[in-house]
C-alpha cells in the first residue's frame, strides 16, 4: 500500500450509549473496505474490540486485524497517539493507513476532541480533521435525544448520521426518528446501516465529509433569503445561511474575533463552504473558541456551487446570531 500525499484525514465517531456505535465499528474494522484505516479507541469499557487490546500497556502497541485495519487504545493523549501512529507508519512498522477514525465515549461531549483534531498545531503537521459521524438508534434514539443533552449535541454537530438498528424497528418509528434527527441537524445526510451493507457503509460514512452536501442541504432547507432556525431542547438552535457575497480574509478575521470574544462556548459548531474573494471555495470550521484555517476544497463544483454556513449555538437569541454572522456577509 502506498503512502498518501498530504495530511491524513481523521474522523470522529460519536454516539450516545447504546446507539450501536460499538457494533458498527466492530463490523467496519472487519470489512476489507476499511482495511486502510487506523482506529483509535478511547475507552475499553464501552467498545466491543477491547478483547483485542487486553494487556497492552501503551498506545505504541497496535493490533493488526485480518482485514488489514489497525486498532490501538488511546492510553495517553490523543496527540501522542496520533504522533506515534504516524511515525510508525513512516518507518514501515505498521501498514500505511490512509484514514484514522477516533471513537469517543458515549457520554462524552465531542466538542473538545473536535477542537484538538481541527486546531492542534502538532496534529496539523500530519493530519487534518475529516468530520464527525454520529450514530442514532432507531429503537431508542428518540428517548435518548429527549432525555440527554449529550445525545442531542452529538447529533447536532454531526456531518453524517448513521441510523442503526433500522432492521429492528418499524417504518413508522424510523420515519419519526428521521424527522427528529433532521430537526436537530438540517445538513447531515442520514444513512441507515446494517450488517448486510457494511462493505458500502465504510466509504459512504467516512470519505469526503468536508466537501459534500452542506450547501445543497442548507439551500434546500432554507428556500427564503433568511436563515432557517431549528429550535431544539437544551437551548440548542441550528441556523442555516446562504452566502450573498464572497468573503475576504479581513472579513473572516473579524468574524473569528467576534465569535471568540462574544460567543465563545455558546458556539457548538460552525461549518460551511464559502466562496472567497480570491476565487476559491473553502471549508470553514469552528467549535467554541477554536477555528481552523479555511481549507480550499478541490473538485467541489467551484463557482457554480452556492456558498452556505450552518451554525449550531446554545443559549443565543436570533439577534445575537444575526450579529455574529454579519461579518461574513451572510
Amino acid at each position: 500500500m502506498s503512502m498518501t500525499a498530504g495530511p491524513l484525514p481523521v474522523y470522529l465517531l460519536t454516539g450516545f450509549l447504546g446507539s450501536g456505535k460499538t457494533t458498527l465499528l466492530s463490523r467496519l474494522v472487519r470489512s476489507p473496505r476499511f482495511a486502510d484505516t487506523a482506529v483509535i479507541i478511547n475507552e475499553f469499557g464501552e467498545i466491543g474490540l477491547d478483547h483485542m487490546l487486553v494487556g497492552r500497556a501503551d498506545d505504541t502497541d497496535v493490533v493488526l486485524l485480518d482485514s488489514g485495519c489497525l486498532c490501538c487504545a488511546a492510553t495517553s493523549s490523543l496527540q501522542d497517539t496520533l504522533e506515534s501512529l504516524y511515525y510508525r507508519r513512516q518507518r514501515g512498522e505498521i501498514p500505511a493507513f490512509t484514514r484514522v477514525v477516533v471513537e469517543t465515549s458515549g457520554l462524552a461531549d465531542p466538542c473538545p476532541v473536535i477542537n484538538t483534531l481541527a486546531a492542534d498545531p502538532l496534529i496539523a503537521r500530519h493530519y487534518r480533521f475529516g468530520g464527525v459521524v454520529a450514530t442514532a438508534d432507531a429503537l431508542h434514539g428518540m428517548a435518548a435525544l429527549d432525555a440527554y443533552r449529550e445525545a442531542s449535541t452529538q447529533i447536532a454537530i454531526a456531518d453524517r448520521i448513521a441510523l442503526t438498528k433500522a432492521d429492528l424497528a418499524d417504518e413508522a418509528a424510523i420515519g419519526a426518528l428521521r424527522v427528529v434527527l433532521r430537526g436537530y441537524n438540517a445538513s447531515a445526510p442520514i444513512r441507515a446501516v446494517s450488517p448486510d451493507t457494511v462493505d458500502e457503509d465504510a466509504p459512504e460514512l467516512f470519505d469526503g465529509l468536508r466537501a459534500e452536501h452542506l450547501d445543497a442541504a442548507a439551500l434546500s432547507a432554507a428556500p427564503t433569503a433568511g436563515p432557517l432556525a431549528h429550535v431544539l431542547r437544551y437551548g440548542i438552535v441550528s441556523y442555516a445561511y446562504t452566502q450573498s457575497r464572497p468573503v475576504g480574509w479581513e472579513d473572516y478575521a473579524r468574524w473569528t474575533r467576534h465569535m471568540q470574544r462574544q460567543v465563545g462556548d455558546r458556539l457548538l459548531r460552525a461549518k460551511g463552504l464559502l466562496h472567497w474573494t480570491d476565487g476559491t471555495l473553502r471549508a470553514v470550521h469552528g467549535v467554541r473558541h477554536v477555528f481552523s484555517v479555511p481549507e480550499p476544497v478541490a473538485g467541489a463544483g467551484g463557482a457554480e456551487r452556492a456558498g452556505a454556513m450552518v451554525m449550531i449555538v446554545q443559549d443565543m437569541s436570533a439577534e445575537d446570531v444575526r450579529e455574529a454572522i454579519r461579518p461574513l456577509g451572510l
